[in-house]
């Protein structure tokens, strides 16, 4: 549970406040996120990053951010093996 004085709005910690600005997702409807809770934890963050790389490399829409080249194949490992890539192929 987050001190009474939370500054990161709809987020629980400063870890998913950080990944939603990252990823440009919205910061203050927290209708846009999957969950009941009261907060909107790293792991529902999480959850929306993964699936927007995974529609990336899986159905080759445009990257959610711009990443160097060793960013991206770390990325691109990560995914395949997190969700197993045989399955999509």
């Amino acid at each position: 549970m987050p001190k009474t004085r939370n500054h990161f709005g709809i987020f629980y910690n400063k870890n998913a406040y950080l990944l939603a600005l990252k990823y440009n997702l919205d910061l203050y409807n927290k209708n846009s996120y999957i969950s009941n809770n009261k907060y909107i934890t790293f792991l529902d963050v999480n959850y929306i990053v993964d699936n927007l790389w995974m529609d990336h490399f899986f159905y080759n829409l445009n990257p959610p951010i711009n990443l160097n080249n060793f960013d991206y194949l770390f990325m691109k490992n990560y995914i395949f093996n997190k969700y197993n890539s045989s399955q999509f192929i």
